[in-house]
């Protein structure tokens, strides 16, 4: 454990440049301040807001990325470009992808996760890289060439929400084009978006149903024949003129940092690491079963004001509960969901399940306590 000499700066490196990284350097900004000297360090000098790459793809909204530079600096912190390659727990400092050590007295670990392919010979969608596969996806069905697309989420953690808005943009535009087109969802998910509990999903499976998409829940995609058919375990094959898959997620593994199977770090209800003293982790890097960016920022502020509170300033206390939160675009007007869950995933005993049609063209996607207000002031001072 870090022992700090009074009045001294706790040296606080906060690893990835994701969604979860910079709610924790804007936190500790807002929370520590003077207290704390904060190095954020990350191998692409841009936040990408990943989450609209949904509804980019049908030219509703242009690509959204912020710099680094910019927000470290607003914040009082320092960025580095560069990646964390490994951890020296018991000496208090990190290795660089270019041969640096970089000593720390707090180390928070949000390097997000990987996106891979999950379902053999599908198409895949992953963000903004693949904006470019739904639009020719699109032309081909005004084309007349393609009249049965199936999006298929895997079976792997992964967010299934894009899936969900994908397979709604597709079947609004064979609507609104007057198309000879069938769209399908194939899902692990018993009901609809799940996560969100049983009010929001049957709204979801409405609003599905509204639409002209089929759901099939409770599947396993597994691969894509050459015929096209998607191939499930322990159910018959879907025939399909084309799958477009989610990504299966990895945890971007670093040594000295203990990991599952698959890459992602346990830790606990604190975001402590376990078996590594000072060390945190926050965000889809971690065991927590849903990857949402919202979820994300959440995890960074309970690491921020745990910090904080070491310090001895005084903080508030964060409710425990997380709220899963989210925008479904894609049909005819936003829905928000919201419901609240525990550190491991699990709907609390007190949790509201809510819904409620957002307003038309909803830019946020991610909700953060810090990471919102500031994103939305650049935005109004770039307009």
């Amino acid at each position: 454990m870090s022992t700090l000499m009074p009045d001294s700066q706790a040296r606080v490196l906060i690893a990835g440049g994701g969604f979860a990284a910079v709610e924790a350097m804007l936190a500790l900004r807002a929370l520590a301040g003077p207290a704390t000297q904060v190095t954020l360090v990350s191998p692409d000098p841009v936040l990408r807001y990943r989450p609209t790459a949904t509804v980019e793809t049908s030219q509703i909204a242009g690509p959204r990325g912020y710099d680094l530079h910019r927000i470290a600096r607003d914040a009082g912190a320092t960025y580095r470009r560069d990646r964390v390659q490994a951890v020296v727990a018991d000496k208090h400092h990190v290795l660089t992808s270019s041969g640096d050590r970089v000593d720390y007295d707090f180390l928070i670990l949000a390097t997000g996760a990987r996106a891979v392919g999950g379902i053999t010979g599908a198409l895949l969608f992953r963000d903004q890289r693949d904006t470019q596969v739904i639009r020719r996806l699109l032309h081909e069905l005004d084309c007349g060439s393609v009249h049965r697309v199936v999006f298929a989420v895997p079976p792997d953690r992964t967010w299934s929400l894009p899936a969900y808005e994908l397979a709604l943009l597709t079947a609004g535009r064979a609507e609104q084009s007057n198309l000879d087109v069938e769209v399908l969802l194939v899902t692990p998910e018993q009901t609809p978006l799940e996560a969100f509990g049983a009010r929001c999903s049957r709204r979801v499976a409405d609003l599905l149903s509204e639409s002209g998409i089929e759901f099939l829940g409770d599947m396993t995609p597994v691969a894509v024949r050459r015929d096209g058919t998607l191939d499930l375990a322990f159910a018959s094959g879907i025939k399909a003129d084309r799958v477009m898959a989610l990504p299966a997620l990895r945890g971007r593994r670093i040594a000295g940092v203990p990991a599952s199977w698959w890459g992602f770090v346990p830790v606990d209800a604190a975001g402590c690491v376990s078996e590594l003293g000072d060390v945190f982790a926050a965000g889809d890097v971690t065991c927590f079963p849903i990857k949402q960016g919202g979820l994300a920022t959440q995890q960074a502020d309970h690491i921020a004001h745990g910090l904080a509170a070491r310090f001895g300033l005084p903080v508030r206390e964060l409710r425990p509960s997380l709220v899963l939160q989210a925008v479904l675009m894609g049909g005819r007007e936003p829905i928000l969901l919201r419901t609240e869950l525990d550190w491991r995933g699990q709907p609390t005993p007190a949790s509201l399940e809510h819904i409620h049609h957002s307003g038309p063209g909803a830019p946020t996607k991610v909700f953060g306590r810090y990471l919102t207000p500031y994103l939305e002031a650049v935005e109004s001072a770039a307009a």
